[in-house]
């Protein structure tokens, strides 16, 4: 199973985003506090609907926003499926 592609709106420093992932290797490549921790921290959400880093969702939504969106498209043998937290 692989994640095709990923969508952040309004999640920790992210306003949006939209990222296509290729079935090889991915590298996040920035500066410190750029986000790529964040990054692995919503496609880790999407798997276990938790985060890995902290208990209060509020800490989730980005500062100005009442709430917060991760989408995502996984493929497996069977086919391909949404996946979506609010």
């Amino acid at each position: 199973m692989y994640l095709n592609e990923l969508g952040l709106k309004d999640f920790r420093n992210y306003a949006e985003l939209q990222v296509e992932f290729s079935k090889s290797v991915n590298i996040f490549i920035g500066d410190n506090a750029q986000g790529k921790t964040n990054l692995l921290e919503a496609i880790y959400m999407l798997a276990a609907a938790r985060s890995h880093r902290d208990n209060n969702d509020r800490d989730l939504i980005r500062w100005s926003a009442s709430a917060a969106k991760i989408s995502g498209r996984v493929t497996r043998n069977s086919g391909s499926f949404p996946l979506e937290l609010v």
